[in-house]
């Protein structure tokens, strides 16, 4: 909660009324202190998400196209400002095949049963289901923020965030993230086009809030 305390001037108040108030507004102001009101949902989700300095999490990833619906477990480590590295546990034959983002420098290693080479992309490919990614657009962005509601269609109630993607590419055109309300941890993270329909849907299964992270893993 929000409190604007404005305070005018006015010459023509007698003394004994002036002291009057203030001591009326003088106790308020303790009352409002004593009661130690708790912070509202938004503000504990900036003070926790506005700074991250490093996550792990595995996630179970639902990618839908037009024919198919692919179906994948990763686990991602997160180093700020901007190293990222993401591996795929599920299926089986795309077991070991990573995604590392660092120095400027976004590259892609096969599956470890593969005899591939590894590739480098432009560093303007997005990673869709990356949290940092989101928060930064949440935040930063004057338009990004479009909706805040909250789903209480279980026991457990959730505050879902919504976010306007930039440009103009129709598969992409909006993201929807649920954070638990009493711990904040991410629940789901899901990508839409500009019909409505979910594209990418990544679960969290789980997630580590400033995990320890070996950085030699982004120099792979």
């Amino acid at each position: 909660m929000t409190i604007f305390l404005t305070i005018k001037r006015y010459t023509a108040i007698a003394a004994g009324a002036a002291i009057i108030t203030s001591i009326v507004l003088l106790f308020s102001f303790v009352s409002l202190i004593g009661c130690g009101e708790p912070e509202d949902i938004h503000t504990r989700i900036h003070r926790k998400y506005s700074q991250i300095e490093s996550f792990s999490a595995v996630l179970e990833v639902t990618a839908t196209s037009e024919n198919t619906v692919n179906i994948y477990v990763v686990r991602q480590h997160f180093i700020a400002p901007n190293k990222f590295h993401e591996e795929v546990l599920a299926p089986e034959n795309l077991v070991g095949m990573t995604y590392v983002f660092a120095n400027g420098v976004v590259s892609i290693f096969p599956p470890v049963n593969c005899d591939g080479i590894s590739l480098e992309i432009a560093p303007n490919n997005r990673n869709y289901t990356l949290l940092p990614e989101f928060f930064e657009r949440y935040f930063n962005s004057d338009y990004a923020v479009i909706a805040v509601s909250v789903d209480t269609s279980n026991d457990d109630s959730a505050t879902i965030l919504e976010v306007q993607l930039e440009g103009e590419n129709i598969y992409r055109a909006n993201q929807k993230l649920w954070l638990d309300n009493e711990t904040l941890q991410p629940i789901k993270l899901e990508t839409y086009n500009a019909d409505g329909d979910v594209l990418i849907s990544a679960v969290f299964t789980e997630f580590n809030f400033n995990a320890k992270i070996d950085e030699s893993i982004f120099e792979r």
